[in-house]
């Protein structure tokens, strides 16, 4: 709403500067541009107000100095099309070099090409409109994202320790599969709130630069949540493979699920894995909420440890098994290494960093 309002008030003062300078027939020209000068940062409006006025500057010189000669034509279009989009594919005009070509093609289809006098007004309107919406922009209440990178974060998070919480519940009572397309469908979702939390986490560095509240009010901003969503980000990629590693246990392709195997069990993994691996799941997950929410850091630090001892138990258990020639499922043994390494690796990350998110504080204003 408050960048609905500046929008509204960057428009109407665009309005009344130019017609006040009588542009004529370009005034128009001004609000326009000052509407969508007023960016998500100050950063995005700075450049973007300096890109626009340059590409709309380029158009109508091109489309003055072919319109002045040649007037309206097939010939002048040749002449005007083919650079005014060369010129739009400099990348230091990012997403405004398009307005090269069409403001060149506009001035010239309506004939203003050869009028000097609305060739000037229209440059010098939208000059005045991009002067309007920056201003604005950068002087009331510039956008400075914090608590939305931080809030972005921490739902992956609880994202990410839901769907290892879910993966628990099922593989308690021995590999019941039967939830495998909802895991598969949270671990999509997980992929979409990544994609949010980064957006939102480089919004907020972006948000950041030439901002007036971060001199006036240094305290104004928040931690920085990019160590945290880095861990997620490592942490999500492993969940993903545990999901992976149990749909090819349901495949019928997996060890000991063909024909004559119980169903929903694929008979190459023991059941008293399934057990052990559900509970290192849960504590994993526990351990991560832990970090994400900002709780008690011993509170997380004995979830760590305590997921750490589990580990130990199940590799312990293993090696024992294949020591004294115990292994009674010996097809499965490269599925369970397999999710017994992506669930080490999220352990791992988890005890390497220390980083926790920031407070939300949703007061502050």
């Amino acid at each position: 709403m408050r960048q609905i309002a500046k929008a509204t008030l960057a428009a109407v003062l665009a309005w009344l500067v130019a017609s006040r300078l009588s542009l004529s027939q370009a005034t128009w020209i001004a609000p326009a541009t000052a509407v969508i000068m007023v960016h998500a940062t100050v950063y995005q409006t700075l450049t973007n107000g300096l890109r626009r006025v340059a590409a709309v500057a380029a158009g109508v010189i091109l489309a003055g100095a072919v319109g002045y000669v040649m007037g309206l034509g097939v010939l002048s279009l040749i002449l005007i099309v083919p650079p005014a989009l060369l010129a739009a594919r400099w990348h230091r005009m990012g997403r405004h070099g398009s307005d090269v070509a069409t403001t060149a093609v506009l001035m010239l289809s309506f004939g203003a090409a050869s009028e000097e006098g609305y060739l000037l007004g229209y440059v010098v309107a939208t000059a005045i409109g991009a002067l309007s919406g920056m201003s604005v922009n950068l002087l009331l209440w510039p956008p400075l994202y914090r608590d939305r990178p931080v809030l972005a974060v921490r739902r992956l998070g609880r994202e990410t320790a839901a769907l290892l919480g879910a993966m628990a519940e099922g593989l308690r009572d021995g590999w019941n599969l039967s939830e495998l397309p909802e895991w598969e469908r949270q671990a999509v979702r997980l992929d979409e709130h990544l994609a949010a939390a980064t957006t939102a986490v480089a919004d907020r560095a972006e948000s950041r630069r030439y901002n007036l509240r971060l001199r006036l009010h240094p305290g104004s901003g928040t931690a920085d949540p990019s160590p945290v969503l880095q861990l997620l980000t490592s942490a999500a990629a492993h969940v993903h493979a545990i999901v992976h590693a149990l749909s090819y246990l349901d495949h019928p392709a997996a060890p000991g699920s063909g024909p004559g195997s119980p169903p929903g069990q694929p008979a190459d993994v023991s059941d008293d894995y399934a057990r052990d691996y559900a509970d290192l799941l849960d504590l994993l997950a526990e351990a991560l909420a832990s970090r994400v929410r900002r709780g008690d850091p011993a509170r997380t630090h004995e979830l760590i440890g305590r997921a750490q001892a589990h580990a130990v138990r199940i590799h312990e258990r293993m090696t024992s098994e294949i020591r004294h020639g115990q292994i009674e499922h010996p097809g499965g043994w490269a599925l369970s290494g397999s999710l017994l390494t992506d669930a080490d690796r999220i352990l791992a990350i988890l005890s390497d960093s220390q980083d926790t998110l920031p407070g939300y504080d949703r007061t502050r204003p």
